[in-house]
């Protein structure tokens, strides 16, 4: 449906420049923090690991804390405050845990990794509270020493801007984070094309959104958004490719889609179809069946020029109400097409249900008058043109259909004379 491939990047304006905020090669520099000297505080880190592993994390965390409180061994205790951090986190004590992973961090007993990554941990402690100026400070720290940071890190960066509604920053730790893999792929082109719209870049979020739509083809929300866009943009060949689609993958199946969808085909001058969407929502009973609607289908079907499916749906139409304004369109059509016959006879049913227009009561008689006329039935022709003579509107018509009538039955008197008087010289030569 689309000109661009879903297996590349959405390009935009906003997303040209977008580059890593870190290193994607390289590895560490290998530091030396030293080790644990204190055979005492070895085990009881050890001790502390393996009860944090068996899910015991307030047993851990008092060994820890005990740990702190009596070593002298630096690299010990820088060790245990990530540790303890861990299990305050574990059992959602967030506060302390941050308190214990800066405390880790500001030891000087870590490794650049390990420093980096808890950097990580208090931005996500901070996410956790809904501080997201603290937790975006805390990712920039992170992303200033980080070597090939992970895609979800981008994730997670992506969305700490924009719940800040820093939109135009969003989107590029966003569209790295897609094309480092992240596993968050929709969360992260939802903001992307949310921060598109927020921006008012609407032909970037146009393209964003139609990559949306082949990616996530089962998402109803993708489909409203573009259809959004494109409305906003005032493309109404694509709202109606995109409403057809959803319509065919079965995503909108609404009363409102229906009608939506019917309308596009018919501002797109295809009638036909816009009243077969129609009449499609109303066999399935998706789309309420009322007069209106039937309407709608039938005027859809008469401006294709489908005579027959155009009756068949104002009859529909004429169920719901007792006037007789649909067996007159009904019989125009008729008439148009030279059926007399079924013309004349809707034409009488419209006149004897009554109710139709100002105007149009003096047409129906006058119309029927020419279908009897057409009919061979003069006689019934002039007493229903004498009728229809009394409506101004086309008495003038009226008068001159009669006065033609009476011409022709007078000419006709008259050619059947010239004949019997001929046939009768005729005998007589004989």
């Amino acid at each position: 449906m689309f000109a661009g491939s879903a297996m590349a990047l959405p390009q935009t304006k906003l997303t040209a420049s977008c580059k890593p905020l870190a290193p994607t090669e390289g590895k560490y520099e290998e530091d030396s923090v030293g080790s644990i000297s204190s055979q005492s505080a070895f085990k009881k880190i050890t001790a502390a690991n393996e009860a944090y592993a068996d899910g015991k994390h307030r047993e851990s965390i008092a060994i820890l804390n005990e740990l702190i409180a009596d070593s002298s061994d630096k690299v010990a205790v820088g060790r245990a405050q990530s540790l303890l951090g861990m299990n305050y986190q574990a059992i959602e004590n967030y506060s302390a845990a941050r308190t214990a992973f800066q405390k880790a961090i500001n030891s000087g007993f870590l490794r650049k990794q390990d420093i980096v990554r808890l950097r990580r941990g208090v931005a996500q402690l901070y996410s956790i509270e809904e501080n997201y100026p603290k937790a975006i400070e805390w990712m920039e720290k992170y992303f200033a020493e980080a070597i090939k940071p992970p895609a979800n890190s981008y994730a997670s960066y992506a969305s700490l801007l924009y719940n800040s509604k820093r939109y135009r920053d969003a989107i590029c730790p966003a569209y790295i984070g897609l094309q480092l893999g992240a596993s968050s792929k929709k969360p992260l082109y939802s903001m992307m094309f949310g921060a598109h719209i927020r921006l008012n870049d609407n032909a970037g979020a146009e393209v964003i959104g139609e990559d949306m739509v082949e990616l996530f083809p089962a998402d109803k929300a993708v489909y409203n958004n573009l259809f959004a866009v494109y409305s906003r943009r005032g493309k109404q060949a694509d709202m109606l490719a995109l409403a057809e689609l959803a319509r065919m993958n079965g995503i909108w199946t609404s009363e409102t889609k229906y009608k939506q969808l019917s309308a596009l085909f018919a501002n797109n001058r295809t009638p036909r179809l816009a009243a077969e969407r129609l009449k499609e929502g109303i066999d399935k009973g998706v789309v309420e069946s009322t007069e209106d609607n039937w309407k709608r289908v039938a005027d859809n079907y008469f401006y294709a020029k489908d005579l027959e499916n155009a009756v068949t749906a104002y009859e529909k139409a004429s169920s719901f109400t007792s006037s007789g304004k649909y067996d007159y369109k009904i019989a125009i059509m008729y008439q148009d097409n030279d059926d007399y016959a079924k013309a004349a006879q809707k034409y009488q049913e419209a006149i004897r249900k009554g109710n139709l227009k100002k105007g149009d009561i003096g047409y129906a008689y006058m119309n029927l008058g020419v279908s009897q006329f057409r009919l061979g039935r003069e006689e019934a022709a002039i007493a229903t043109m004498k009728r229809a003579k009394k409506y101004s509107k086309v008495a003038k018509n009226a008068n001159a259909y009669i006065k033609y009538i009476g011409d022709l039955k007078k000419m006709r008197d008259s050619m059947a004379e010239i004949g019997k008087e001929e046939s009768s010289e005729s005998e007589d030569e004989s």
